[in-house]
């Protein structure tokens, strides 16, 4: 993985500029320098590329109805199968956050993948928008301090202590959870907006 931004981009122009044409590189694998040729291959976008890339692996089928019972059939349907992979992303990030924790996006990520959703397919876009929606209803819940789940947790220690928890305790646990979630959205906006030239890229 090249660090220098300088380096990255003369790289990746070389590539662009190569199409179809072998590149001489060299690789340094431990102390051993070893000679490699790629041949960049012209992509569906026609810009010259190595390596791997994600693309669609199937064709999206848009079915129009005017029956409003199968119309609210299909989005309970969908519903429920985004709220089950929301749910289910959440247990992985919790039970594997050393791996999983560098898909965390923040509100700069979320922006320009929505952006680049809306370039290629604006109806998608509606999609993208409810599965924003549902993540942050379930992050919500969350028993976690200054969002509406902690205030749960409180009222759930309430009903099995049969009186609430003193005030300063409340009010400390709130300041702490809310200082930790200004954190977190801070080096998230940080660390996405220094990356945004990735997240550019991969999505051309």
């Amino acid at each position: 993985m090249f660090q220098d931004k300088d380096v990255r981009a003369t790289f990746k122009n070389i590539i662009l500029n190569n199409p179809n044409r072998p590149v001489q590189l060299e690789i340094q694998r431990g102390n051993e320098r070893i000679p490699l040729s790629v041949t960049p291959e012209v992509g569906e976008d026609g810009n010259a590329r190595i390596g791997v890339q994600l693309l669609p692996n199937g064709r999206i089928v848009r079915h129009r109805t005017s029956n409003i019972v199968e119309i609210f059939a299909a989005a309970a349907t969908e519903f429920q199968r985004v709220v089950t992979l929301t749910v289910q992303g959440f247990g992985q990030l919790i039970s594997n956050f050393s791996e999983t924790a560098n898909q965390v996006s923040g509100p700069v990520a979320i922006v320009a993948i929505g952006a680049n959703i809306a370039k290629s397919d604006a109806a998608n876009l509606l999609q993208f928008a409810a599965l924003i929606s549902i993540n942050l209803a379930v992050i919500n819940i969350l028993p976690l301090p200054a969002l509406d789940g902690g205030q749960l947790a409180f009222l759930l220690v309430e009903g099995l202590r049969g009186k609430p928890l003193p005030t300063k305790i409340q009010d400390g646990v709130m300041q702490t959870g809310l200082m930790l979630l200004l954190g977190l959205g801070i080096f998230l906006i940080v660390r996405d907006t220094v990356n945004l030239e990735w997240v550019q890229q991969f999505f051309h």
